[in-house]
Formats: structure tokens, C-alpha cells, sequence
């Protein structure tokens, strides 16, 4: 529930060319107009998206979302910073998504079960396979490197950048399970990078 009441009132000036003008925007309006009292969010949002021409809260508040819109776009062209920044996590974001699609190999990737609860389980337990394929990765990556580095080689951060967990060719999905060894808890991990002295 959305409390309505004290809110006061917001102004819309100038938005766009569809009449708003300087329409003044009451948010007991969306409620029934009666102060200190509350709204479901359902139909907060069903009077908000009303696409009804007459709806002047709806066209006041779609203009408001174009115009931050387009101060997104243009802070996104104008400054490259932001647009690596942008572009790296987008990257990050599909490689994993690329990377639990690939794990679920079963039907096709697709979800059978019409039931939420049994499909909100399904995406728990993929996401849980997938850490724990990219934390086994990360300890094999690092053991690698502690490795290369007693061996004298020069590891530099910009090298590390170009590598990830991400890795499909040591994943065995279809390979031999050793369930023998379950019982064996596995030892503490070292997350520092630098190699152990003897």
C-alpha cells in the first residue's frame, strides 16, 4: 500500500506539446481524493497507465518520462566514460546469462512447469550450478596464477581483466561424477592472489 496523504502537490510546467501546461498534479488525485488515505500499488499503477486521452495524470507523467529519458540518452552519447561503464556491465551481465544458458542443456532451456513456485525454484537452482561452476573456476583460475607467479612470470591487472570465470572448456556437463568424495569437506580458500612461501 502507498500512503497518499501529505504528499502535497507537483507541478508540471512546459512538459511537452500535449496540453499538460501548468496542470497541477495532485496525488490525492490518483487516490479518491480523500487525504491521509492509502492505494494498492495495483491500482496506482492501472490508473497511471491508462492510455486514455483524458487521462492527464497518465500524459503528464509520460512526458516526464520521456524527458528523463532523453537527458539519459544524451548523457550516454556525450560522455564516453559513462559509456564503457555502461557497455563493461552490460558485458558482464550477458556473459552470465550466456554462461546459465549454456549449464541448463535440459529441454532445450526452457521451463515445462506452468507453476511460479516451481519455476522461481528451477532459476534458484540454476543460479546455484552456475556459482558454483564459476566458484570452482575461480579457484582453479587462481591456483593457475599463484603457480605462473612463483614460476617468475610478470602478472599485470590489466591481464586480469581480460580473463573470466566464465570458462566452458573444463565444465564437463555430460563427463564422470565423483561422488566419493563428497563426504570430505573442502579445504579453507585463500582468496589472496599472492602465492604461498614455502
Amino acid at each position: 500500500m502507498i500512503r497518499v496523504g501529505g504528499l502535497g502537490a507537483a507541478h508540471v510546467r512546459g512538459v511537452g506539446d500535449v496540453g499538460v501546461g501548468d496542470q497541477e498534479l495532485r496525488c490525492g488525485d490518483i487516490a479518491a481524493r480523500r487525504p491521509g488515505t492509502t492505494v494498492s500499488s495495483v491500482t496506482l499503477l492501472r490508473r497511471l497507465n491508462n492510455h486514455s486521452r483524458k487521462n492527464q495524470i497518465y500524459r503528464a507523467f509520460r512526458e516526464v518520462g520521456r524527458a528523463v529519458r532523453t537527458i539519459v540518452l544524451l548523457r550516454y552519447l556525450s560522455d564516453p566514460v559513462l559509456r564503457e561503464q555502461i557497455s563493461r556491465a552490460t558485458n558482464k551481465a550477458e556473459a552470465y546469462n550466456g554462461f546459465t544458458k549454456w549449464l541448463h542443456f535440459g529441454s532445450h532451456g526452457y521451463l515445462r512447469s506452468r507453476d511460479p513456485e516451481l519455476q522461481e525454484k528451477a532459476i534458484k537452482f540454476l543460479d546455484l550450478v552456475a556459482s558454483s561452476v564459476i566458484f570452482s573456476t575461480t579457484i582453479d583460475m587462481t591456483e593457475q596464477l599463484r603457480q605462473m607467479a612463483t614460476e617468475g612470470w610478470t602478472i599485470l591487472g590489466e591481464d586480469l581483466t581480460a580473463i573470466g570465470p566464465h570458462r566452458r572448456d573444463n565444465v564437463l556437463r555430460f563427463g564422470d561424477y565423483d561422488t566419493t568424495t563428497l563426504h570430505i569437506p573442502p579445504g579453507t580458500y585463500d582468496a589472496a592472489f599472492a602465492p604461498h612461501q614455502p
